[in-house]
């Protein structure tokens, strides 16, 4: 009987997607770790067994093509490391990620959504007997890089990240079977979403059961996804017989810095709204900042709701309320999409435009309470 990731891990004692990474070699894990699921995976209970050799050729999977699946994260942007300190979060200085420092403890809170959905893919594609490499891109237009991966054995490529304009025409010049994760607005490829409408609604909700009525939005609509939570947002309110107030939009600089100096005007405005639905975790962890730095007190003044239930939510002070967003069966799905997609001649003729959504959740926390 053959022996599954979910087995490996029950037996050694660790998560089924440390399985994953060790059994990929794709993240860091620790080496005497490593050698025991490796031992397991082989079926040996002697702690001196060598383990076998990582598997090569042609994957168990669906995909046609022989070679590994490369995971694209593309970051434009520098990142602002949150740590935990005193159990309380501390935003650093603003820091340009390469691959290996994108992945490391320093920035596993504002790489949480990434790593999730990292680990969903390799979870899934490991169990198929296929391999994976990983490398953050502030470039997907570089000639190196096309001309790499056009020159490679790639068996598809699984692209997440920001969206941009590049990322249409790196889709139309990669020459690889590629799928899409979380970022709208491309045509032609396959991709697997969030369903931002379900989850804008249940946000908004939320807020309307608690009596909240002046509802600002803090997110820039400019992004695809954020512009689908901002409609629904928009709708929202006005079934609830009630307008949005342009004032009460913030769609300045994603930085968390900037968005709570950004969002003073509408905190201290002569009439100001007493809730925030935002389009990320991000930018309510910024809203959280500018409730501090206007003195307003959450929830009893200012009711903050985030989107993602990353890791760093639930450290926030107040704990922040959230849509979780299911980022390992983001992940997963994609990965199965993209073997589907290279498992029979005319796939890719039937899944081009192909769009597979992703529930959410609402997560209750205390940073929302009853409108006072």
């Amino acid at each position: 009987m053959s022996i599954t990731v979910a087995d490996i891990a029950r037996k050694v004692g660790c998560s089924p997607s440390t399985v994953s990474r060790a059994l990929n070699g794709t993240a860091g894990v620790d080496p005497k770790l490593r050698r025991r699921i490796l031992i397991a995976a082989r079926g040996h209970d002697d702690a001196h067994a060598v383990p076998a050799a990582p598997r090569r050729g042609r994957p168990r999977g669906s995909l046609g093509r022989s070679g590994a699946v490369e995971i694209i994260v593309f970051r434009r942007e520098a990142v602002e490391p949150l740590v935990l300190s005193a159990r309380n979060l501390s935003i650093e200085p603003l820091t340009e990620a390469s691959t290996n420092l994108f992945f490391s403890p320093r920035f596993r809170l504002v790489t949480d959504f990434y790593r999730h959905v990292i680990n969903g893919i390799v979870s899934v594609l490991a169990s198929n007997g296929i391999k994976t490499v990983q490398r953050v891109c502030n470039n997907l237009l570089d000639e190196t890089l096309l001309s790499e991966i056009r020159s490679s054995r790639l068996c598809g490529i699984l692209l997440l990240g920001e969206p941009d304009p590049q990322v249409q025409t790196f889709a139309s010049a990669c020459g690889c079977p590629l799928i899409l994760v979380d970022l709208l607005g491309v045509d032609g490829p396959p991709v697997v979403v969030i369903d931002n409408v379900g989850g804008a609604q249940h946000a908004l909700d939320h807020l309307l059961a608690l009596g909240h009525r002046d509802i600002g939005f803090v997110g820039n609509p400019d992004n695809p996804s954020f512009r689908e939570r901002h409609v629904a947002y928009l709708g929202g309110l006005l079934e609830a017989g009630q307008k949005a107030r342009p004032e009460w939009l913030y769609r300045g600089s994603g930085h968390i810095r900037d968005i709570a100096a950004g969002l003073q005007p509408m905190l201290t405005g002569r009439r100001r709204p007493t809730a925030l639905f935002c389009a990320c975790d991000h930018y309510a962890i910024g809203a959280l900042e500018a409730a501090q730095l206007a003195g307003l007190s959450v929830p009893r003044d200012l009711s903050v709701i985030g989107f993602d239930d990353v890791e760093a939510a639930s450290l926030t002070t107040p704990p922040l309320t959230t849509i979780r967003v299911p980022k390992i069966q983001l992940g997963a799905c994609a990965a199965d999409l993209l073997m589907r997609l290279t498992a029979h001649e005319r796939a890719p003729e039937i899944l081009q435009h192909c769009e597979i959504r992703c529930r959410t959740e609402l997560i209750v926390r205390d940073s929302t309470g009853p409108r006072s």
